[in-house]
């Protein structure tokens, strides 16, 4: 069943990769758009079919998106999110996998300020020994709290 048009997911390492499979298994979005910091990176996200376009350019990424998804380490994800925030269409809805919440969530929630999209934080309690898109899996959230 499908929700969003276009999902936009910043980090498509295992978590984020794995998102991205599952939105694509279950139809979730019409298209799935990764934005990367590394070539190599979306080259191996691309392979794996985890996203289905992919970009460097956090702007072209987040054009249109209807869901954020914020999946890099925990210490990036605020300057992540203010860019998110700033390219973000109106009503767009941006969340993050992070492991902490309480100081993410307030600095996050500083940067809406009169902006008209809305932040959801959410942590997947879900992993794996190995990291990277390459070990991704489409149920690697099914049944994790």
């Amino acid at each position: 069943m499908r929700l969003f048009n276009k999902v936009t997911i910043i980090g498509v390492g295992l978590i984020g990769g794995s998102i991205g499979l599952a939105i694509k298994k279950r139809g979730v979005a019409r298209e799935v758009v990764g934005v990367f910091r590394r070539q190599s990176t979306l080259k191996k996200a691309l392979k794996r079919k985890a996203v289905d376009s992919a970009t460097m350019d956090i702007r072209s990424g987040i054009k249109d998106a209807d869901l954020i998804i914020l999946a890099t380490p925990v210490y990036t994800i605020p300057v992540v999110a203010k860019e998110a925030i700033r390219f973000a269409k109106k009503g767009a809805i941006i969340t993050d996998v992070g492991s902490t919440k309480g100081w993410l969530v307030a600095r996050i929630e500083k940067m809406l300020k009169d902006r008209p999209v809305l932040f959801v934080g959410s942590h997947p309690m879900a992993g794996s020994e190995h990291d990277g898109v390459e070990f991704a899996k489409a149920d690697l959230l099914k049944d994790a709290p």
